[in-house]
């Protein structure tokens, strides 16, 4: 993994102190993504510069940004079929100097044009230099696995791989109010926007080129949309087994030692036990919380799953303390406003982790592919739900409490979010699993609604008519890279750790997609087809487990260590300052959580944390 920033003018760049100044700056920012080596390029109309992480030839041959064939990349990923591009490429005539995936890329490119995205394998981001023509383009992966955010302005093109080292070179940023209310409605900031007006995320599957005179923005990929479903369950098994199995063994491809993040759930399990398969080995790490309920455990579940496979296990435990004393740290990570607390627990694995080691595969994907959440499920009995009279509906869910400390409080919650939801159409339910507020809080909240959930997935629903895959699709699409994907990112890299997802494997994802819904969610558990597929593979009291998310007790902890979060946060002051406008939402938040009534954690931590960043770019 790296890190890159670069700045165009198609005129003339002016090469000062001050431009000097900036792009030392932005490189400084990248140091956590490329901790081993660093690069800079420069010409009339540029200034590339490059972090390296190095993984795959360590050496200085594959230092960036690489300059071949009238042409400069600086490039952000793994390419896992590297060597089979590369003994094409060869058989063509080209020749290399290294060993690393970077020099392929970029003869691949010479050779191919932006075809060769359609030829890779793995997770990138990159920007390509073109000096004779003056032409820019930047490329993002498939499922949006590796960031590239970008910016227009004036007669300048700006472009980096994450917003800090961004800001050091754009000028005069403003929060966009859009991308605020998206951010407490969802949690996070979907693509294409950022916190700042005209700063843009390139969407997933798609590259973007500049010339003087001309903006082209392309869609590289789509999820094919065959609907030829296969039917016969022992193929699809058979299928199954053998595009995972060749997604995890592409992905151990390294120059440096590699390791396994295991929950007690099923798609790490599924990893190891792919490993144990194939002979291989590797250390596992798990993280637990102190004082916590069983709901939060995962350590004694994914301990004895490591020794039944055979692999040493590693396991660590936070506490309240230790969030206290790491949060400037998990604040500073997150780029921009960032309110999904399961980042605070993989900030802190992947601090630990990346002492011992630069690499690790993780499960992150299988829930989006197969059906893994609880929504899923929903969805399945939404209409039967419908057969409740509405009037007991709005009973049930003004008196049911949420909790996550119990099982009672649990399944009360589960409960109400279903009853909440069921009466929508379908896109407006997905947007309603989404979301943690309602457009008409968001109004109270801010006085206006400028965005609309159900508006953002429609697109990506209606790839299919299957309404599992279609809302599948739509997690894939928008969930996954804005929410999961970023906080891997953006976590991992802050601990220079590479986080490598066998489940978003183009090949399993696009032959995933070719299965009916039905056969992913059954009636009582999501990821049927998985569970079935390898149920020879991972012992019956493993696959009994309960599904748990990677979550901390975010509730019990603001309540308790972190209430002076809470009161800093909401005081009518800041409040003003965040642009909220009716107090009274958040004082409901408050007596809610505190009376233990309704579990309103998520939506006081997504206020701490906009309060955080505003406070840290002197917007408070």
């Amino acid at each position: 993994m790296c890190g890159f920033a670069g700045l165009i003018n198609f005129n003339e760049l002016r090469h000062d102190s001050s431009l000097e100044k900036k792009m030392n700056a932005a490189l400084d920012r990248l140091h956590p993504r490329g901790p081993d080596q660093n690069g800079k390029w420069k010409d009339n109309n540029s200034y590339l510069v490059h972090a390296r992480l190095s993984i795959i030839d360590v050496s200085e041959n594959g230092r960036q940004p690489m300059e071949k064939y009238g042409r400069v990349m600086v490039y952000n990923g793994e390419i896992y079929n590297y060597k089979y591009l590369r003994s094409k490429l060869i058989n063509y005539g080209y020749k290399f100097t290294s060993s690393s995936d970077s020099e392929v890329l970029i003869a691949g490119w010479d050779k191919w044009g932006d075809k060769v995205l359609n030829y890779i394998n793995g997770m990138f981001s990159f920007a390509i230099w073109e000096p004779k023509i003056k032409k820019l383009t930047l490329a993002r992966d498939a499922y949006g696995k590796k960031p590239l955010i970008y910016k227009k302005e004036n007669n300048n093109i700006l472009f980096a791989s994450d917003i800090k080292s961004l800001e050091h070179l754009a000028d005069n940023n403003k929060i966009d109010n859009t991308s605020v209310e998206n951010l407490f409605k969802l949690r996070f900031i979907p693509d294409p926007l950022t916190i700042y007006k005209n700063v843009f995320k390139l969407l997933p599957g798609h590259l973007i080129s500049f010339t003087e005179n001309k903006t082209s923005l392309k869609k590289w990929y789509q999820l094919p949309n065959k609907e030829n479903y296969e039917e016969n369950k022992e193929i699809i098994s058979k299928n199954l087994i053998e595009h995972f199995d060749k997604a995890v063994k592409s992905r151990l491809i390294s120059d440096v030692p590699l390791g396994v993040l295991l929950s007690g759930g099923l798609d790490s399990s599924l990893i190891i036990a792919s490993l144990a398969e194939s002979g291989k080995k590797l250390p596992c790490f798990t993280m637990g919380f102190s004082d916590a309920s069983n709901y939060y455990e995962e350590r004694k579940d994914a301990k004895r799953l490591a020794e039944h496979f055979g692999m040493d296990h590693h396991s660590f435990e936070i506490s309240s303390k230790d969030i206290l004393s790491s949060l400037p740290d998990i604040f500073r990570a997150s780029d921009e406003p960032f309110a999904d607390t399961s980042s605070i627990p993989f900030y802190m694995l992947s601090n630990k982790v990346s002492k011992s080691l630069k690499v690790v595969l993780s499960g992150d994907g299988g829930d989006e592919v197969f059906g893994g959440y609880r929504k899923y499920l929903g969805e399945k009995w939404s209409a039967f739900g419908l057969l409740i009279p509405k009037i007991i509906r709005d009973i049930l869910i003004r008196m049911l409490i949420e909790n996550k400390d119990t099982s009672i409080g649990e399944l009360s919650r589960r409960t109400r979010r279903f009853l909440m939801n069921i009466s929508k159409d379908a896109t407006q339910r997905q947007a309603g699993w989404i979301e943690q507020i309602s457009q008409e809080t968001i109004k109270k909240l801010f006085g206006k609604n400028l965005a609309q959930t159900k508006d953002l997935l429609i697109e990506h629903r209606s790839l299919f008519k299957d309404p599992i895959n279609s809302m599948l699709s739509a997690d894939l699409k928008f969930s996954l890279p804005g929410d999961m994907l970023v906080k891997l990112d953006r976590m991992s890299m802050a601990n220079s750790l590479e986080i490598r997802s066998p489940f978003l494997d183009r090949k399993l994802v696009e032959y995933a997609f070719n299965i009916k819904g039905n056969l992913k969610v059954g009636a009582f558990n999501g990821k049927k087809i998985l569970r079935d597929t390898f149920k020879k593979r991972i012992p019956d009291w493993s696959l009994r487990l309960p599904k748990k998310g990677f979550e901390v007790p975010i509730a019990n902890w603001l309540k308790g260590d972190l209430r002076h979060m809470v009161e800093d946060a909401s005081s009518h002051r800041n409040l003003e300052k965040m642009g909220i406008v009716n107090y009274s939402v958040v004082d409901d938040w408050k007596e809610g959580l505190f009376s233990g009534k309704r579990d309103f954690s998520w939506q006081l931590w997504t206020l701490i944390s906009y309060k955080q960043w505003s406070d840290s770019r002197g917007f408070l």
